[in-house]
């Protein structure tokens, strides 16, 4: 929880937010045997934030100047959720070589007042990735 955020906005202009934020992680290693391994990773951080208070950066030296929102101006709330998710495969050939298999899923959404709490945010981010990715890597060493 946070209270007093302060948060830059545009221009000279900033804002004080009541907010809640989570970033739970989970990290999953299963070793299949000596030479294969499976990871699993996850990562996702989400923010929501309620406007408290208005203000703008004066010109010259001194406090901040509290600012008022016309009736056409709209509110400043927000919701943040960013997802990083990763399974890799690792397979030991032998000594320094291996093959990896990699699959990697993102997501960064910024939404304006979602007031439906964290588990809509999450959802939203699983559902609408930016990122995804499968990758292959072989790396082999020649010689002794």
């Amino acid at each position: 929880k946070r209270n007093g955020w302060l948060v830059y906005r545009t221009g000279r202009d900033v804002t004080t937010y009541a907010a809640n934020d989570l970033k739970p992680r989970l990290s999953l290693d299963y070793f299949v045997s000596a030479k294969h391994q499976l990871r699993l990773t996850m990562q996702w951080a989400g923010i929501q934030a309620d406007a408290q208070d208005y203000w703008s950066i004066p010109l010259t030296d001194g406090d901040l100047v509290t600012r008022a929102l016309g009736p056409s101006d709209p509110e400043e709330d927000f919701s943040l959720s960013r997802l990083t998710a990763q399974l890799r495969y690792r397979w030991e050939i032998g000594p320094l070589s291996d093959l990896f298999v990699v699959y990697t899923r993102g997501s960064n959404l910024a939404l304006m007042d979602d007031e439906d709490g964290f588990s809509a945010l999450f959802n939203d981010a699983i559902d609408d990735p930016i990122l995804d990715f499968l990758v292959l890597k072989l790396r082999y060493r020649f010689g002794r």
